[in-house]
């Protein structure tokens, strides 16, 4: 025996709400590519920074002294050429630290750093030479690290990655360059990004 027969137009939307389901698809499909088309904006302005977007967003007194403390890390007493910086925006923060050491105390300082078993990698994916970012080193006349392929070695390390003094004593997340430009020298550059605030350097 059939069972009764569906109402005429049951299982269609009414016209409404078809127009409600489009509509609701046409407004999510807006507010993705508002929130993509920001996305690129911030890359492409992180990646090709205006001159105003360098001079931005630097904090005065920001020796190297002071942000080799923030960090977390000692300077080798034989470093020179010490350059640093912080930058700020609404972000995250980043700290800048660059020196030059003989590369067997480069290698000292470092080491510990790392976790046991691995080891500095090669910078196989460079940057194209010009290449700078709002947030660099170009600020502290310097080229980024990143265009730099020769002697290069590169690697992050993070607080306590390792089981050494060294790591339990650093602060924030680093990214470290080691680049060897000359035969037994190596510029160090270390960038330390936190999306917490970074305490401000003294006047």
């Amino acid at each position: 025996m059939n069972g009764p027969a569906a109402p005429a137009g049951a299982g269609r939307r009414k016209p409404w709400q078809r127009r409600l389901a489009i509509g609701a698809w046409v407004f999510s499909g807006l507010c993705i590519l508002g929130v993509l088309g920001v996305v690129m904006t911030v890359m492409y302005g992180l990646r090709y920074p205006t001159e105003d977007q360098k001079k931005c967003c630097w904090e005065q007194n920001a020796t190297p002294e002071w942000v080799a403390k923030t960090m977390g890390l000692q300077v080798p007493q034989t470093a020179t050429d010490r350059r640093a910086g912080l930058h700020t925006n609404v972000q995250y923060d980043v700290a800048l630290l660059a020196f030059t050491v003989p590369t067997a105390e480069a290698d000292r300082l470092l080491q510990p750093l790392l976790r046991e078993g691995t080891q500095m990698a090669r910078n196989r994916h460079p940057e194209e030479p010009g290449y700078t970012r709002s947030d660099g080193f170009t600020h502290l006349g310097l080229p980024e690290p990143e265009t730099l392929v020769e002697g290069m070695r590169i690697t992050s390390v993070c607080p306590r990655d390792a089981k050494t003094t060294e790591s339990d004593a650093l602060r924030l997340c680093t990214k470290i360059h080691a680049h060897e430009f000359q035969p037994g020298t190596t510029r160090i550059y270390l960038w330390a990004g936190s999306d917490a605030p970074i305490e401000k350097p003294p006047t």
